[in-house]
């Protein structure tokens, strides 16, 4: 295993702020020169610690809903597990996919224009795997915030967070904007001049566009995925069932949560439970450490709650492929 050092953490922690920054940027953030940093990317990558840098899209304001779906097997065996899981990953509209341990096996995250597409896609899933299909549980994402990792290092209170889901209104793109998006999706550090070529454009008018998606919050921003294994830290989902809350109660609530340095997402969900939480903290002793101080900090409201430990990472994108 790749070991990394204090400076490694402080690029990691810049790439998750901001995977777009200059390689000078950088240097001059960590006090370390650009062909270093360079170096250090590369070799973050090659040790697999990095796995892909990724634009932040808003798809509400692209007209997508968001499908979230849970799943729970029975008498699935390792062949028809690894089938049904290949058959998921080739849907292009699939743009998050985790294995879950808890009262769920899998959960992802679809993105489709409308609820008749995501009903498609449903109805043909069945035909293939109704037969290992314990349960299922659809929400729709109306708004999930994304926060940075102050926990890269060691800070208390995380100051970073941008909408990843919202609920609109779609703006109007153009073919240009669509494969700006793509392209960045696929790789947020592509340089400009790649794209225009790709694009068979001008880097000034590939530019242009890139500041308006920018402007108009379409893209929010630009972070790096990890292999969290890596960097010893683990991956939970907190459910919070809650009652007799005051909107001010609601309201320190989640503010409690989203300034803790290890949650990285709150979700609302149609259909989902009242408060989501995401979390990503070093191990299990540590997450009921939190879940702890959480029940103890607000105890009068919180009526029950569920842990759900990911623990593989499939895809995480945030705009379909096609």
């Amino acid at each position: 295993m790749l070991k990394i050092d204090a400076k490694d953490r402080k690029l990691l922690y810049q790439l998750d702020l901001d995977s777009r920054q200059t390689l000078q940027q950088l240097a001059k953030k960590i006090g370390l020169s650009k062909d270093a940093v360079k170096y250090r990317i590369n070799s973050l990558i090659k040790g697999g610690i990095i796995k892909s840098f990724n634009a932040v899209v808003d798809s509400g304001k692209l007209g997508f809903i968001g499908f979230r779906m849970f799943l729970k097997f029975y008498a699935l065996t390792p062949e028809k597990e690894q089938a049904l899981i290949k058959d998921l990953l080739q849907n292009e509209n699939l743009v998050w996919m985790v294995h879950v341990e808890g009262a769920w096996d899998l959960n992802t995250w679809f993105l489709y224009r409308t609820i008749e597409e995501m009903n498609s896609f449903w109805e043909g899933f069945l035909e293939s795997y109704a037969a290992v299909i314990e349960k299922r549980e659809f929400g729709i994402y109306s708004e999930v915030t994304y926060f940075g990792r102050p926990f890269l290092l060691d800070k208390q209170h995380t100051d970073f967070s941008v909408k990843v889901v919202s609920l609109g209104p779609e703006e109007k793109l153009d073919a240009l904007d669509l494969d700006i998006i793509r392209s960045l999706s696929k790789d947020a550090r592509i340089p400009i001049v790649e794209m225009a070529r790709s694009a068979k454009s001008a880097p000034k008018t590939i530019l242009s566009h890139l500041r308006r998606l920018e402007e108009k919050r379409i893209i929010v921003g630009y972070r790096t995925e990890f292999d969290l294994d890596k960097l010893g830290v683990e991956y939970y989902k907190l459910h919070l069932s809650i009652f007799n809350a005051s909107p001010q109660q609601v309201k320190r609530l989640k503010s409690y949560v989203s300034t803790h340095p290890n949650v990285v997402y709150v979700d609302s969900v149609l259909g989902g439970y009242d408060i989501e939480v995401e979390v990503q903290i070093g191990s299990v002793d540590k997450m009921r450490e939190f879940v702890g101080e959480l029940r103890h900090e607000f105890a009068p409201i919180i009526r029950n709650y569920e842990i759900l430990r990911y623990y593989h990472e499939y895809r995480l994108r945030f705009f379909p492929t096609k």
